[in-house]
């Protein structure tokens, strides 16, 4: 059985905004989105002068990781570094409490 974990990815966003970029925006939320419903990304954040982007992924390993970031439509546009985290917690994933 294969041990799942939890990447951090910090991208930083190649400038000038190419039009190119711009035009593949629609493409990464897409993207964006159906790793989200795949239970693979857990956070993907913007800094406001849109220069750095930081994920969290949730893999079983470091290939399937490149191979998924590779896959992006705007990772060319970008240079990347990520780091194996020991945990990410955020209030999204504790599970909701029913009063029923």
């Amino acid at each position: 059985m294969n041990e799942v974990k939890q990447y951090m990815v910090e991208f930083d966003i190649l400038y000038p905004l190419e039009e190119e970029l711009v035009a593949l925006i629609p493409d990464q939320r897409t993207a964006v989105n159906d790793l989200f419903t795949d239970g693979v990304l857990h956070s993907y954040t913007l800094n406001i002068d849109r220069t750095k982007l930081w994920a969290v992924f949730q893999l079983e390993n470091e290939s399937n990781l490149i191979r998924i970031i590779d896959s992006l439509p705007m990772t060319r546009y970008m240079d990347y570094t990520y780091h194996e985290l020991t945990f990410h917690n955020s209030l999204n994933m504790i599970p909701a409490i029913s009063l029923n």
